[in-house]
């Protein structure tokens, strides 16, 4: 890992322990760690280089689903390549609804499917 990216990965972690701290109540701090890892890396899939955009990406795992990504219509919304990277998360949920993020939650293969 580059500095920069070490530097994201605790920022990241701080904002998760700080910020959302029901959700990774109960996980270890090595957890915590590999899971943000995991976030970074999904994020980059995405030409995420924004560290906000990176650490908002990494709290929609945390908070809705691990691969909530995967659902079709939040996938095309992070792909699209008409609107830039820094951006997509900022626009996502006015291209995606309610039920597909609910849908992204229940369709959920957790965070074991994504080691």
């Amino acid at each position: 890992m580059t500095p920069d990216q070490e530097d994201l990965l605790e920022h990241i972690i701080d904002y998760l322990c700080e910020e959302q701290a029901e959700a990774v109540a109960g996980l270890s701090d090595a957890e915590i760690k590999k899971r943000a890892l995991l976030a970074i890396r999904r994020a980059e899939r995405y030409e995420l280089d924004q560290p906000e955009a990176i650490t908002a990406f990494a709290s929609l795992m945390f908070l809705v689903a691990p691969d909530f990504d995967m659902q079709p219509n939040i996938a095309r919304a992070l792909a699209d390549t008409d609107v830039p990277a820094a951006l997509r998360l900022t626009e996502i949920f006015q291209k995606t609804s309610e039920n597909d993020w609910d849908e992204a939650a229940e369709k959920s293969q957790g965070w074991d499917s994504l080691r």
